[in-house]
Protein backbone atom coordinates (compact mmCIF):
# COMPACT_ATOMS: atom_id res chain seq x y z
CA UNK A 1 0.00 0.00 0.00
CA UNK A 2 1.52 3.61 -1.06
CA UNK A 3 0.06 7.24 0.11
CA UNK A 4 0.22 9.78 -2.50
CA UNK A 5 -1.02 13.78 -2.45
CA UNK A 6 -0.92 13.59 -6.49
CA UNK A 7 -2.77 10.32 -7.77
CA UNK A 8 -2.84 11.68 -11.20
CA UNK A 9 0.86 10.95 -11.53
CA UNK A 10 0.56 7.04 -10.96
CA UNK A 11 0.12 7.33 -14.51
CA UNK A 12 3.44 7.86 -14.88
CA UNK A 13 4.86 5.77 -11.95
CA UNK A 14 8.07 3.34 -12.90
CA UNK A 15 8.76 1.98 -9.09
CA UNK A 16 8.35 1.71 -5.83
CA UNK A 17 10.48 2.26 -2.98
CA UNK A 18 11.02 0.85 0.36
CA UNK A 19 13.93 1.48 3.07
CA UNK A 20 16.64 -1.02 2.82
CA UNK A 21 16.70 -1.52 6.56
CA UNK A 22 12.83 -1.59 6.87
CA UNK A 23 11.77 -5.00 8.03
CA UNK A 24 8.73 -5.07 6.70
CA UNK A 25 9.60 -5.16 3.10
CA UNK A 26 13.78 -6.17 2.86
CA UNK A 27 12.40 -9.22 1.10
CA UNK A 28 10.13 -7.46 -1.53
CA UNK A 29 13.70 -5.54 -2.78
CA UNK A 30 14.25 -6.88 -6.36
CA UNK A 31 10.54 -8.19 -6.96
CA UNK A 32 8.03 -6.35 -9.12
CA UNK A 33 4.02 -5.49 -8.70
CA UNK A 34 1.74 -4.43 -11.21
CA UNK A 35 0.22 -1.02 -11.37
CA UNK A 36 -3.65 -0.34 -11.29
CA UNK A 37 -4.99 1.73 -14.18
CA UNK A 38 -2.41 1.18 -16.86
CA UNK A 39 -0.76 -3.00 -16.32
CA UNK A 40 2.77 -1.19 -15.72
CA UNK A 41 4.94 -4.07 -14.35
CA UNK A 42 7.45 -1.75 -11.97
CA UNK A 43 10.16 -2.72 -9.84
CA UNK A 44 10.11 -2.48 -5.95
CA UNK A 45 13.72 -0.74 -5.39
CA UNK A 46 15.43 -0.19 -1.99
CA UNK A 47 15.94 3.12 -1.11
CA UNK A 48 17.25 5.50 1.79
CA UNK A 49 14.32 8.04 0.72
CA UNK A 50 11.44 6.04 1.71
CA UNK A 51 11.36 6.96 5.24
CA UNK A 52 10.14 3.90 7.60
CA UNK A 53 8.21 6.41 10.14
CA UNK A 54 6.04 8.11 7.38
CA UNK A 55 2.83 6.31 6.28
CA UNK A 56 3.19 2.64 5.10
CA UNK A 57 6.75 3.31 4.55
CA UNK A 58 6.47 2.54 0.56
CA UNK A 59 6.70 5.30 -1.80
CA UNK A 60 4.61 5.42 -5.36
CA UNK A 61 8.40 6.66 -7.78
CA UNK A 62 7.22 9.01 -10.81
CA UNK A 63 10.69 10.09 -11.86
CA UNK A 64 9.36 12.50 -14.55
CA UNK A 65 7.36 14.40 -12.18
CA UNK A 66 8.96 14.82 -8.68
CA UNK A 67 12.36 16.26 -7.81
CA UNK A 68 13.27 13.41 -5.37
CA UNK A 69 12.08 11.20 -7.72
CA UNK A 70 14.05 12.03 -10.20
CA UNK A 71 16.79 11.41 -8.04
CA UNK A 72 15.80 8.16 -6.99
CA UNK A 73 15.08 7.07 -10.42
CA UNK A 74 18.35 8.21 -11.13
CA UNK A 75 20.38 5.82 -8.57
CA UNK A 76 17.86 2.85 -9.45
CA UNK A 77 18.11 3.57 -13.57
CA UNK A 78 13.81 3.55 -13.50
CA UNK A 79 13.01 5.02 -16.81
CA UNK A 80 10.76 8.39 -17.02
CA UNK A 81 7.21 8.75 -18.09
CA UNK A 82 6.07 12.18 -18.72
CA UNK A 83 2.22 12.38 -18.69
CA UNK A 84 1.95 16.20 -18.93
CA UNK A 85 1.63 18.61 -21.27
CA UNK A 86 2.54 22.02 -21.06
CA UNK A 87 -0.66 23.41 -20.16
CA UNK A 88 -1.07 20.95 -17.30
CA UNK A 89 -3.41 18.39 -19.06
CA UNK A 90 -3.38 15.20 -19.45
CA UNK A 91 -1.05 13.39 -22.97
CA UNK A 92 -3.11 11.27 -25.51
CA UNK A 93 0.44 9.45 -25.68
CA UNK A 94 3.09 9.37 -22.89
CA UNK A 95 6.71 10.30 -23.44
CA UNK A 96 8.83 7.21 -22.11
CA UNK A 97 13.03 8.16 -21.59
CA UNK A 98 15.50 6.25 -20.35
CA UNK A 99 18.00 7.65 -17.32
CA UNK A 100 19.37 9.47 -20.14
CA UNK A 101 16.84 11.38 -21.99
CA UNK A 102 16.98 9.06 -24.87
CA UNK A 103 13.36 7.90 -25.68
CA UNK A 104 12.77 4.49 -24.72
CA UNK A 105 9.92 1.99 -25.31
CA UNK A 106 10.96 -0.29 -22.39
CA UNK A 107 7.08 0.54 -21.45
CA UNK A 108 4.32 1.70 -23.80
CA UNK A 109 3.53 5.40 -23.91
CA UNK A 110 -0.39 4.32 -23.83
CA UNK A 111 -2.34 5.82 -21.11
CA UNK A 112 -5.91 4.88 -20.98
CA UNK A 113 -8.79 6.99 -22.64
CA UNK A 114 -10.69 7.89 -19.72
CA UNK A 115 -7.77 10.18 -18.51
CA UNK A 116 -6.50 11.62 -21.86
CA UNK A 117 -6.51 14.93 -21.97
CA UNK A 118 -7.97 15.82 -18.72
CA UNK A 119 -7.01 18.66 -16.94
CA UNK A 120 -4.74 17.63 -14.16
CA UNK A 121 -6.94 18.28 -11.55
CA UNK A 122 -9.92 16.70 -13.03
CA UNK A 123 -7.21 13.79 -14.07
CA UNK A 124 -6.67 13.58 -10.33
CA UNK A 125 -10.19 13.09 -9.14
CA UNK A 126 -11.13 10.63 -12.17
CA UNK A 127 -8.24 8.77 -11.15
CA UNK A 128 -9.17 8.43 -7.27
CA UNK A 129 -12.42 7.56 -8.82
CA UNK A 130 -11.07 4.43 -11.16
CA UNK A 131 -9.00 2.94 -8.31
CA UNK A 132 -11.88 3.17 -5.79
CA UNK A 133 -14.10 1.33 -8.50
CA UNK A 134 -11.38 -1.33 -8.17
CA UNK A 135 -11.37 -1.69 -4.91
CA UNK A 136 -7.83 -0.86 -4.37
CA UNK A 137 -8.77 2.36 -2.45
CA UNK A 138 -8.09 2.97 1.43
CA UNK A 139 -8.72 5.98 2.57
CA UNK A 140 -8.84 9.80 1.41
CA UNK A 141 -7.47 11.89 4.45
CA UNK A 142 -5.90 15.49 5.65
CA UNK A 143 -2.47 15.98 4.42
CA UNK A 144 -0.56 19.60 5.34
CA UNK A 145 2.42 19.75 2.63
CA UNK A 146 4.16 22.60 1.00
CA UNK A 147 2.82 23.36 -2.48
CA UNK A 148 4.91 25.49 -5.29
CA UNK A 149 2.94 28.55 -6.39
CA UNK A 150 4.25 30.27 -9.44
CA UNK A 151 5.40 34.06 -8.12
CA UNK A 152 3.17 36.01 -10.86
CA UNK A 153 0.96 33.61 -12.37
CA UNK A 154 -0.37 32.05 -8.71
CA UNK A 155 -1.01 28.65 -10.21
CA UNK A 156 0.66 24.98 -8.86
CA UNK A 157 3.33 24.64 -10.74
CA UNK A 158 3.97 20.81 -11.43
CA UNK A 159 7.67 19.23 -12.11
CA UNK A 160 7.62 17.97 -15.38
CA UNK A 161 10.93 16.90 -18.30
CA UNK A 162 12.17 19.39 -20.39
CA UNK A 163 15.21 20.05 -22.20
CA UNK A 164 17.08 22.75 -20.41
CA UNK A 165 20.42 24.05 -20.49
CA UNK A 166 23.22 23.66 -17.47
CA UNK A 167 26.23 25.73 -16.07
CA UNK A 168 28.36 23.33 -13.51
CA UNK A 169 27.87 26.28 -11.13
CA UNK A 170 30.49 24.24 -8.70
CA UNK A 171 33.58 25.33 -10.25
CA UNK A 172 32.32 28.55 -10.71
CA UNK A 173 31.52 28.79 -6.93
CA UNK A 174 35.18 27.57 -5.72
CA UNK A 175 36.99 30.72 -6.22
CA UNK A 176 34.32 32.92 -5.50
CA UNK A 177 33.90 31.22 -1.68
CA UNK A 178 37.22 32.11 -1.73
CA UNK A 179 37.23 35.44 -2.37
CA UNK A 180 34.87 36.35 0.60
CA UNK A 181 37.14 34.10 3.09
CA UNK A 182 40.24 35.64 2.23
CA UNK A 183 38.54 39.49 2.54
CA UNK A 184 38.69 40.25 -1.14
CA UNK A 185 35.08 40.58 -0.74
CA UNK A 186 33.10 42.06 2.30
CA UNK A 187 29.85 42.20 3.28
CA UNK A 188 28.11 44.81 5.08
CA UNK A 189 26.91 43.88 7.57
CA UNK A 190 29.03 41.04 8.21
CA UNK A 191 26.21 38.50 8.80
CA UNK A 192 25.08 38.22 5.56
CA UNK A 193 28.28 36.48 4.38
CA UNK A 194 26.97 33.33 6.36
CA UNK A 195 23.97 33.29 3.95
CA UNK A 196 26.13 33.51 0.83
CA UNK A 197 28.42 30.75 2.35
CA UNK A 198 25.46 28.28 2.87
CA UNK A 199 24.04 28.74 -0.36
CA UNK A 200 27.62 28.44 -2.30
CA UNK A 201 29.16 25.99 -0.66
CA UNK A 202 26.39 23.50 -1.56
CA UNK A 203 25.55 24.96 -4.66
CA UNK A 204 23.64 22.58 -7.61
CA UNK A 205 23.89 23.25 -11.23
CA UNK A 206 22.44 25.92 -12.95
CA UNK A 207 19.57 25.96 -15.42
CA UNK A 208 20.29 28.92 -17.65
CA UNK A 209 17.13 28.38 -20.33
CA UNK A 210 14.27 30.14 -20.06
CA UNK A 211 11.13 29.59 -21.99
CA UNK A 212 10.39 32.70 -23.11
CA UNK A 213 9.96 35.92 -25.45
CA UNK A 214 12.45 38.28 -24.18
CA UNK A 215 15.84 38.27 -23.05
CA UNK A 216 19.22 37.20 -24.71
CA UNK A 217 18.44 34.29 -26.51
CA UNK A 218 20.57 30.98 -26.16
CA UNK A 219 23.45 30.95 -28.85
CA UNK A 220 22.87 27.44 -30.07
CA UNK A 221 21.98 25.55 -33.34
CA UNK A 222 20.65 22.57 -34.13
CA UNK A 223 20.74 20.27 -37.36
CA UNK A 224 17.89 18.33 -39.04
CA UNK A 225 20.12 15.35 -37.53
CA UNK A 226 19.82 16.89 -33.76
CA UNK A 227 24.05 18.09 -33.76
CA UNK A 228 24.19 20.96 -31.26
CA UNK A 229 26.37 23.95 -32.41
CA UNK A 230 27.07 26.80 -30.55
CA UNK A 231 28.37 30.21 -31.30
CA UNK A 232 28.03 33.87 -32.00
CA UNK A 233 26.06 33.49 -34.72
CA UNK A 234 25.25 31.61 -37.73
CA UNK A 235 27.65 32.67 -39.85
CA UNK A 236 30.36 31.74 -36.93
CA UNK A 237 28.81 28.18 -36.83
CA UNK A 238 28.95 27.29 -40.18
CA UNK A 239 32.68 28.91 -40.42
CA UNK A 240 33.83 26.95 -37.32
CA UNK A 241 32.28 23.72 -38.42
CA UNK A 242 32.65 23.83 -41.74
CA UNK A 243 29.02 23.84 -42.93
CA UNK A 244 27.56 24.43 -45.78
CA UNK A 245 24.97 26.61 -47.09
CA UNK A 246 22.35 23.55 -47.75
CA UNK A 247 22.63 22.25 -44.08
CA UNK A 248 19.49 23.59 -42.11
CA UNK A 249 20.10 25.31 -39.26
CA UNK A 250 17.60 26.45 -36.32
CA UNK A 251 18.58 28.53 -33.61
CA UNK A 252 17.27 27.08 -30.17
CA UNK A 253 14.09 29.38 -29.15
CA UNK A 254 15.06 29.29 -25.61
CA UNK A 255 16.77 32.24 -24.02
CA UNK A 256 18.89 32.83 -20.91
CA UNK A 257 17.99 33.09 -17.64
CA UNK A 258 17.89 36.88 -16.86
CA UNK A 259 19.89 36.28 -13.79
CA UNK A 260 22.76 35.12 -16.31
CA UNK A 261 22.45 38.05 -18.21
CA UNK A 262 22.84 40.06 -15.47
CA UNK A 263 25.94 38.67 -13.79
CA UNK A 264 27.66 39.84 -16.43
CA UNK A 265 27.09 43.33 -15.77
CA UNK A 266 29.91 44.91 -14.02
CA UNK A 267 32.15 44.17 -17.32
CA UNK A 268 29.71 43.72 -20.20
CA UNK A 269 29.00 47.47 -19.96
CA UNK A 270 32.31 48.45 -20.06
CA UNK A 271 33.64 46.95 -23.61
CA UNK A 272 33.94 43.34 -22.57
CA UNK A 273 34.81 41.10 -24.33
CA UNK A 274 37.44 43.67 -25.80
CA UNK A 275 39.65 44.94 -23.19
CA UNK A 276 38.59 48.62 -23.23
CA UNK A 277 40.55 51.78 -21.48
CA UNK A 278 36.74 51.85 -19.96
CA UNK A 279 36.87 48.41 -18.39
CA UNK A 280 40.91 48.86 -17.57
CA UNK A 281 40.12 52.25 -15.50
CA UNK A 282 36.79 51.49 -14.34
CA UNK A 283 36.34 47.95 -12.96
CA UNK A 284 36.22 46.54 -10.36
CA UNK A 285 33.81 49.28 -9.03
CA UNK A 286 33.98 50.04 -5.01
CA UNK A 287 30.70 49.01 -3.72
CA UNK A 288 27.68 47.44 -4.93
CA UNK A 289 24.10 48.36 -3.06
CA UNK A 290 21.69 45.40 -2.94
CA UNK A 291 18.75 43.93 -0.93
CA UNK A 292 19.68 40.70 0.61
CA UNK A 293 16.93 38.56 -0.90
CA UNK A 294 19.18 38.51 -3.87
CA UNK A 295 22.15 37.60 -3.03
CA UNK A 296 22.16 34.08 -4.20
CA UNK A 297 20.59 35.00 -7.77
CA UNK A 298 22.72 38.37 -8.11
CA UNK A 299 25.33 39.17 -6.33
CA UNK A 300 26.82 35.48 -5.81
CA UNK A 301 26.44 35.06 -9.57
CA UNK A 302 28.03 38.43 -10.68
CA UNK A 303 31.37 37.20 -8.72
CA UNK A 304 30.95 33.86 -10.01
CA UNK A 305 30.70 35.41 -13.80
CA UNK A 306 33.33 37.89 -13.36
CA UNK A 307 36.12 35.47 -11.55
CA UNK A 308 35.58 33.61 -14.59
CA UNK A 309 35.43 35.84 -17.53
CA UNK A 310 37.63 39.04 -16.31
CA UNK A 311 41.47 38.44 -14.82
CA UNK A 312 43.97 41.43 -13.68
CA UNK A 313 47.60 41.85 -15.64
CA UNK A 314 49.26 38.69 -13.24
CA UNK A 315 46.08 36.48 -14.60
CA UNK A 316 44.54 36.52 -11.33
CA UNK A 317 40.59 36.68 -11.70
CA UNK A 318 39.49 40.23 -10.48
CA UNK A 319 36.42 40.78 -8.27
CA UNK A 320 33.31 42.72 -9.96
CA UNK A 321 33.40 45.03 -6.39
CA UNK A 322 35.19 45.01 -2.80
CA UNK A 323 31.89 45.87 -0.53
CA UNK A 324 28.85 44.51 -0.50
CA UNK A 325 26.39 46.82 1.03
CA UNK A 326 23.17 44.83 1.87
CA UNK A 327 20.16 46.80 2.81
CA UNK A 328 16.78 45.77 4.37
CA UNK A 329 13.44 44.92 2.12
CA UNK A 330 10.35 47.44 2.03
CA UNK A 331 7.12 45.99 3.20
CA UNK A 332 3.36 46.04 3.01
CA UNK A 333 1.11 45.98 5.88
CA UNK A 334 1.20 42.28 5.32
CA UNK A 335 5.01 41.72 5.40
CA UNK A 336 4.82 41.48 1.95
CA UNK A 337 7.90 42.69 -0.04
CA UNK A 338 6.61 45.56 -2.44
CA UNK A 339 6.64 44.21 -6.09
CA UNK A 340 5.02 45.86 -9.16
CA UNK A 341 4.16 42.41 -9.94
CA UNK A 342 2.30 42.05 -6.46
CA UNK A 343 0.86 45.25 -7.03
CA UNK A 344 1.40 46.34 -3.32
CA UNK A 345 4.04 49.65 -4.05
CA UNK A 346 3.35 52.79 -2.57
CA UNK A 347 4.86 55.81 -4.24
CA UNK A 348 6.37 58.05 -1.13
CA UNK A 349 5.32 60.78 -3.80
CA UNK A 350 1.56 59.68 -3.59
CA UNK A 351 1.75 59.86 0.56
CA UNK A 352 2.17 63.49 0.07
CA UNK A 353 0.56 64.35 -2.34
CA UNK A 354 -2.26 62.44 -2.56
CA UNK A 355 -3.32 60.05 -5.35
CA UNK A 356 -7.69 59.58 -6.52
CA UNK A 357 -8.37 55.27 -6.32
CA UNK A 358 -8.46 55.95 -10.32
CA UNK A 359 -5.26 57.00 -10.95
CA UNK A 360 -3.74 54.69 -7.86
CA UNK A 361 -5.81 51.73 -9.96
CA UNK A 362 -3.74 52.76 -13.41
CA UNK A 363 -0.51 52.81 -11.45
CA UNK A 364 -0.95 49.47 -10.03
CA UNK A 365 -2.24 47.56 -13.14
CA UNK A 366 -1.25 49.61 -16.18
CA UNK A 367 1.65 47.87 -18.37
CA UNK A 368 1.68 44.78 -16.30
CA UNK A 369 3.80 42.01 -17.36
CA UNK A 370 1.08 39.12 -15.84
CA UNK A 371 -2.27 41.27 -16.98
CA UNK A 372 -4.44 38.08 -15.41
CA UNK A 373 -3.51 39.61 -11.92
CA UNK A 374 -5.15 42.93 -12.64
CA UNK A 375 -8.89 41.82 -11.06
CA UNK A 376 -7.63 40.52 -7.98
CA UNK A 377 -4.63 43.79 -7.48
CA UNK A 378 -8.02 45.88 -8.31
CA UNK A 379 -10.11 44.28 -5.93
CA UNK A 380 -7.43 44.34 -3.04
CA UNK A 381 -6.76 48.23 -3.73
CA UNK A 382 -10.49 48.88 -4.14
CA UNK A 383 -10.72 47.31 -0.24
CA UNK A 384 -7.25 49.04 0.97
CA UNK A 385 -7.81 52.68 -0.38
CA UNK A 386 -11.79 53.26 -1.47
CA UNK A 387 -10.83 56.73 -1.73
CA UNK A 388 -7.76 56.96 -2.90
CA UNK A 389 -4.73 57.83 -0.83
CA UNK A 390 -5.06 61.71 0.61
CA UNK A 391 -2.26 63.89 1.16
CA UNK A 392 -0.21 63.45 3.93
CA UNK A 393 2.83 66.25 3.33
CA UNK A 394 6.10 65.76 4.33
CA UNK A 395 5.95 66.65 7.78
CA UNK A 396 4.15 63.24 8.67
CA UNK A 397 6.29 60.91 6.67
CA UNK A 398 9.16 62.51 8.28
CA UNK A 399 8.05 61.38 11.70
CA UNK A 400 7.12 58.57 10.47
CA UNK A 401 10.58 57.73 9.20
CA UNK A 402 11.91 58.36 12.16
CA UNK A 403 9.77 56.64 14.59
CA UNK A 404 11.12 53.36 12.51
CA UNK A 405 14.77 54.48 13.03
CA UNK A 406 14.47 55.05 16.72
CA UNK A 407 11.91 52.86 17.58
CA UNK A 408 11.91 49.50 15.70
CA UNK A 409 10.07 47.49 17.55
CA UNK A 410 6.61 49.85 16.86
CA UNK A 411 5.13 50.13 13.34
CA UNK A 412 3.32 52.98 12.51
CA UNK A 413 0.64 52.43 9.19
CA UNK A 414 0.35 55.48 7.22
CA UNK A 415 -2.91 55.96 8.68
CA UNK A 416 -1.59 56.85 11.95
CA UNK A 417 0.61 58.84 10.70
CA UNK A 418 -2.00 61.00 9.07
CA UNK A 419 -3.57 61.89 11.99
CA UNK A 420 -0.28 63.31 13.48
CA UNK A 421 -1.16 67.28 15.03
Amino acid sequence: MVATTRPETLLGDTGVAVNPEDPRYKDLIGKFVVLPLVNRRIPIVGDEHADMEKGTGCVKITPAHDFNDYEVGRRHQLPMINILTFDGDIRESAEVYDTKGNESDVYSSEIPAEFQKLERFAARKAVVAAVDALGLLEEIKPHDLTVPYGDRGGVVIEPMLTDQWYVRADVLAKPAVEAVENGDIQFVPKQYENMYFSWMRDIQDWCISRQLWWGHRIPAWYDNDGNVYVGRSEDEVRQENNLSADVALRQDEDVLDTWFSSALWTFSTLGWPENTDALRQFHPTSVMVSGFDIIFFWIARMIMMTMHFIKDENGKPQVPFKTVYMTGLIRDDEGQKMSKSKGNVIDPLDMVDGITLPELLEKRTGNMMQPQLADKIRKRTEKQFPNGIEPHGTDALRFTGGAGLYRPRHQLGYEASGRLP
